[in-house]
């Protein structure tokens, strides 16, 4: 008997996220999602959409029942390239890949609970048997994990790999010990499989220097022999511009930061992509009459996003336009033409505004005040973190919109250390929070967070009391009265490999999201990242390329640098790159990647020089394109 077995080479619309080093968004989010649980089908009939085009899929095979362990649904196979070398001359081979997850499962990542097994089956193959399939284990494996050296942390991979295969108690003991012991470790310097490694002789509070290593990763198409850091942020790094000492950063620059620098001439370029993270205003359904959607509708209509985004961060962002509960940028990759052209924008517009309100019987006091009907004025307080300095100007930007339309809001603001408690506990009337996040590219990723429990703490209605969040009913109709269950919907988008079988959950509830506006979105955060194009580095893309598109953790930047495409200037006779990052410094700073303290995993840019992924995900192409990898792809099992 066997088993017939599909293999998909090229699928799933996902991204690393969204929070990155070079270019963090403007809040501190919560730690990313573990992969989402296997649910039971709905009740209701699954949803059905238009199917957009289908990416391109393999003649199905016949492999053998008995190669695959029972329950093993799916397989994903990571070929490395032959003769990649490690920085200390050692082979990097399966061992080191297979290893480093013996080490993840050691350390209890939640990845392991979709998985099954990770099998060398040579030297350069690699096979990640799967339980669960899902985005987010397709993500954690192709994308987000690289290679750790063997020669460096083999006792640790082999004491994983000895617990792993005993089925041994991660909590125990021994386990603890062997944990505890890789923690301590502080080697001297990183073993590295990219073109450069972090000479450790020139790290310093002000500055380290990334060095040339010529048997690295794409090294020979490389023409850079130094990558000069200098720690800091904006304020530490705006002098060095100024003075013409810095090719590219991605910190955080203000409208007159930017000014600034392009006054130095035409040959500053500001490149910007979508960071796929802004803020939403949530709503306390227990607080009448939040919970009227029409109310939620009539507030959209009432504040000028446009207006709103300017105030809050400059041209380092966008008004967001489909109001579908996740980034705009991802919109067209899930939604066809006619699901779109379906969608309400809630464009300013007072007139609708005020008509949607008397359409529920609220009247206008002498004071200009809408009065709902119960007779209660319509007066909201709403909170927001107080250090997350852009929320803020947008939350005063809020309250002054909405009061000239007649809606009186209070502007709260509170230590962010609360979020999370007080988004639980619904501790607020209305709320501006991040309303949405991608920390791979996946709608689930933001409906978990902004209307389930997920780890935002934002919707909860089957909870107990006082822990329902904005306790907004999980049974919910789209746009066209179909009725969904958001909790069943949510989980069904985020089960197996196929895209085409999850479009019509993310449509749903788009729809859903889109009519019904349990956030207001406001607007995305875009980066703003200076390009120095002519005193050392040269061959830019041009900044209408699609490639920037991406964001900083699929690096437009990283990608045009390691593929040979930057090249030293005709006066960079010293072959060296500069950039930024306020990376850890000494003493605390240290070369165990397995430490809080690393310093070689400092920013999605600079730690892709030392480790370059597995794959780089393309937003253009809606796949995870091989970068390090010389292949992968995924077989189904039926």
């Amino acid at each position: 008997m066997s088993k017939k077995v599909s293999t998909l080479f090229s699928l799933i619309v996902l991204l690393a996220l969204v929070l990155s080093a070079c270019g963090a968004p403007p809040a501190t989010e919560p730690p990313a999602a573990t992969d989402p649980p296997a649910t039971e089908p709905p009740a209701t009939e699954p949803p059905t959409s238009e199917p957009t085009e289908a990416p391109a899929t393999a003649e199905a095979t016949e492999v053998p029942a008995e190669e695959f362990p029972e329950g093993v649904t799916a397989v994903i196979t990571i070929t490395l390239p032959e003769g990649a070398t490690w920085s200390d001359g050692t082979p990097l081979t399966s061992k080191d890949l297979v290893g480093t997850w013996d080490i993840l499962w050691m350390r209890k990542s939640g990845t392991w609970d979709s998985l099954a097994d990770v099998v060398a089956k040579d030297d350069q193959t690699v096979q990640f048997q799967i339980i669960t399939p899902g985005p987010a284990v397709l993500d954690a494996i192709v994308r987000s994990n690289s290679p750790r050296p063997y020669s460096q942390y083999g006792q640790w991979m082999d004491a994983a790999a000895a617990f792993r295969a005993e089925g041994a108690d991660r909590d125990g003991a021994e386990v603890t010990a062997v944990n505890d012991e890789l923690n301590a470790f502080l080697p001297e310097s990183g073993v590295v499989y990219g073109p450069y490694n972090i000479d450790p002789a020139s790290v310093t509070e002000a500055q380290l220097s990334m060095v040339k290593v010529p048997t690295g990763f794409n090294a020979d198409q490389i023409d850079f022999d130094t990558v000069t850091v200098y720690w800091g942020d904006t304020a530490q790094d705006m002098p060095l511009y100024l003075s013409g000492e810095m090719d590219y950063s991605s910190n955080a620059y203000s409208p007159a930061n930017l000014e600034a620098i392009r006054a130095m001439g035409p040959h500053i370029v500001v490149l910007g992509g979508p960071a796929t993270n802004g803020p939403g205003i949530y709503f306390n359904h227990d607080v009448y009459p939040l919970g009227v959607k029409e109310v939620r509708q009539a507030i959209a209509y009432a504040i000028d996003r446009v207006e709103n985004c300017t105030v809050a961060f400059g041209e380092s962002c966008r008004p967001i336009q489909y109001m579908v509960g996740f980034t705009d940028a991802a919109v067209p990759t899930w939604l066809s033409e006619d699901q779109i052209a379906a969608l309400n924008t809630y464009d300013y517009d007072l007139a609708k505004a005020e008509e949607l309100l008397t359409g529920l019987g609220f009247t206008k006091g002498s004071d200009g005040v809408w009065v709902d009907d119960q007779g209660n004025r319509m007066e909201f307080s709403l909170s927001v973190p107080a250090d997350f300095t852009e929320y803020l100007a947008s939350s005063e930007n809020v309250a002054q919109q909405l009061a000239e339309f007649g809606i009186v809001v209070n502007v709260q603001p509170y230590p962010s250390a609360e979020r999370n408690d007080k988004h639980k506990a619904g501790d607020y009337e209305m709320s501006m929070d991040i309303g949405m996040r991608f920390t791979y590219f996946h709608p689930f990723v933001s409906y978990d967070y902004n209307v389930r429990p997920g780890i935002g703490f934002k919707n909860d209605p089957e909870g107990a009391e006082g822990e329902r969040g904005m306790n907004m009913p999980y049974e919910q109709m789209t746009a066209d009265g179909k009725e969904i269950n958001i909790k069943e919907w949510v989980d069904k988008m985020a089960e197996g490999f196929d895209i085409e079988a999850q479009k019509p959950y993310v449509a749903d509830m788009a729809s859903m999201f889109n009519e019904n506006l349990p956030v207001v979105q406001m607007f995305e955060r875009y980066l703003t990242d200076p390009v120095d194009t002519q005193t050392r580095v040269v061959g830019w893309l041009p900044p209408d390329d699609p490639i920037y598109n991406n964001n900083q953790n699929n690096s437009p930047v990283a990608r045009q640098f390691l593929t040979g495409i930057l090249q030293p200037s005709e006066t960079n006779t010293a072959k060296e790159f500069k950039t930024s990052y306020p990376y850890i410094q000494p003493p605390a700073g240290n070369y165990n990647l397995y430490s809080p303290d690393t310093v070689l995993l400092q920013g999605a840019v600079l730690s892709t020089f030392l480790y370059p992924p597995l794959t780089f995900y393309d937003v253009n192409e809606g796949v995870y394109v091989p970068f390090f990898a010389e292949d992968w792809d995924i077989q189904m099992i039926e």
